[in-house]
């Protein structure tokens, strides 16, 4: 497992961190939103920037530089945006982190330090071994090393512990729900996520990566609170919706969301940690929801890609054309 707390330390030791930006693209970047969300939210001395790495190469924030801490992540380490966006990070002076699952890349030629995370379960892995664990210790190893925030960082260290027992065991514990998610959403055309807090992020994950990469599905990720500046005008009582509900703060909001789907909804589906071990975690739980629901979406997304006979492989245009 990598040592996030000594890379950390010999970073600070070395110069100054008056900023942690993130880049990435897909799920990627959405893996990101968390950490970037738990230095907004934690900490007071660091800036911090969430970009698509296309956008980031292109258009460099104006606080990232040679005080900056840059994370990016690319599954096979090659995603050519992201190798940009490492580039482009080094040339302002940056000290580069990357993440990444296979080795040999033209990413870790780049980056000052490379992380190789694994799935969950693969070869026995544990879930603060994944891409999105890592991140989010990069995070509060920094808002700590930074700011000595001892409680903040006690309690995520002990939740991040505890989520290697709790992904797997919500992984078989929601089997009986996603078979009956995949009977009655195979044939839905449209499928809408929504979300709050860090869990948003899992719903537009699930919405580009798995909805519309992999299954072909029209769908759009809608922020809870921004169902009701536009969006709910599209329910009807068989429009499909997904919610992955708050474990965090943002709890309310949510409720909010799903006060209205219960008078107008006949098709919405709920995922709630709360039903499989995140009280466990405290206060600190929100900032786990978007790993926790990506990890346990998994088991939904197999169940449908079979009853739609619709394998996750299948792609028309990724990976086949020069884009």
């Amino acid at each position: 497992m990598y040592d996030v707390k000594s890379m950390i330390n010999e970073i600070t030791s070395k110069k100054e961190i008056n900023n942690i930006s993130f880049t990435g693209c897909g799920g990627s970047l959405a893996c990101f939103f968390a950490p970037h969300y738990y230095v907004t939210h934690e900490s007071k001395k660091l800036t911090t920037v969430y970009e698509n790495a296309n956008e980031f190469a292109n258009d460099t924030p104006a606080n990232v530089g040679e005080n900056s801490l840059v994370v990016c992540a690319s599954r096979r380490g090659d995603t050519r945006q992201t190798v940009a966006a490492a580039k482009k990070a080094k040339e302002v002076g940056a000290t580069v982190v990357g993440l990444q699952l296979e080795t040999g890349t033209p990413l870790e030629e780049i980056c000052d330090y490379i992380i190789q995370f694994k799935d969950t379960g693969a070869d026995g892995a544990l879930y603060e071994e994944s891409k999105g664990a890592y991140a989010l210790k990069i995070a509060y190893e920094l808002v700590n090393a930074v700011e000595h925030n001892d409680k903040k960082y006690e309690e995520m260290v002990a939740a991040m512990e505890k989520m290697n027992t709790i992904v797997p065991e919500a992984q078989k514990a929601v089997v009986p729900d996603a078979i009956k998610f995949s009977i009655n959403y195979a044939k839905n055309e449209i499928i809408y996520t929504i979300g709050s807090g860090t869990a948003w992020a899992a719903a537009h994950q699930q919405t580009i990566c798995i909805f519309m990469e992999m299954q072909w599905i029209n769908s759009s990720a809608i922020h809870s609170d921004e169902f009701f500046n536009g969006p709910f005008e599209i329910t009807e009582p068989d429009t499909a919706f997904l919610l992955l509900k708050s474990t965090g703060a943002t709890r309310a909001v949510d409720e909010r969301t799903l006060a209205f789907l219960g008078k107008f909804s006949e098709h919405t589906t709920v995922i709630d940690g709360f039903d499989y071990g995140m009280k466990e975690l405290g206060e600190v739980s929100g900032y786990f929801d978007h790993s926790f629901y990506s990890e346990i979406l998994g088991v939904y997304n197999h169940l449908l890609a079979d009853r739609r006979q619709h394998p996750l492989s299948w792609r028309k245009y990724m990976w086949k054309y020069n884009y």
